[in-house]
């Protein structure tokens, strides 16, 4: 997945975490991504594998599919 690459090499690139709204995030995998489907298993990975994790109401959650 060229997104999940992309991410990884800006993670890579930055020893600070940064935050941003999940709403930017969905936007830099969807600059990479073939099709939404990628996108949603991206952003779905990155959640469940705590390299993004949510905040608020969200905080700890899992990002299930069906």
């Amino acid at each position: 997945m060229a997104a999940a690459q992309h991410l990884e090499e800006i993670q890579a690139s930055s020893a600070n975490h940064h935050e941003i709204t999940l709403l930017e995030l969905v936007a830099a995998v969807a600059e990479t991504a073939e099709t939404d489907a990628e996108v949603i298993a991206v952003i779905r990975d990155l959640i469940n594998s705590g390299k993004v994790q949510l905040v608020g109401n969200f905080l700890g959650a899992d990002v299930r599919v069906s």
